[in-house]
């Protein structure tokens, strides 16, 4: 709060002087264009919203296409087919990557690796303390 109050100071300690007209015209320009800027940026919320919900459908129908040709593919051991139409291929590929690392795992594997449960605990505090963090500023519209 000591913070807000040295604002408040130094912006008191500031001597006021005649406004700019240019700034003002400025200013009031902006105001202005602000309600027709909202009412655009909330028709494009809009449109995306409608065409990323047509994505997500198409994405569903893909990826019961794939399943169901992969599962074909496994079962007859086929690990590539040549397409006459597009002259392209489409190969059978198998890759294993690491799972992810929730809090919970991440003890589990800390008190195993360090034979201590408090040791994992305390090696847990200090890297939630120090980790970094990200600051993301955006807009929102709710609804009534």
């Amino acid at each position: 709060m000591s913070q807000n109050s040295n604002d408040v100071n130094i912006a008191r300690q500031v001597p006021i002087t005649q406004p700019d007209t240019n700034q003002a015209t400025t200013d009031a320009n902006e105001l202005a264009q602000l309600s027709m800027m909202i009412k655009t940026w909330r028709e494009i919320q809009r449109e995306t919203d409608e065409l990323n919900q047509q994505i997500k459908e198409k994405k569903k129908r893909a990826k019961v296409m794939e399943e169901m040709i992969l599962r074909v593919m496994k079962k007859h051991n086929i690990g590539a087919l040549d397409l006459q139409s597009s002259g392209g291929r489409i190969l059978y590929r198998r890759q294993t990557s690491k799972a992810g690392l929730s809090q919970k795992e991440m003890s589990r594997l800390l008190a195993e690796h360090l034979k201590s449960e408090q040791a994992a605990n305390t090696a847990l505090q200090y890297i939630a303390e120090h980790r970094g963090s990200k600051v993301r500023e955006s807009l929102l519209y709710e609804k009534e």
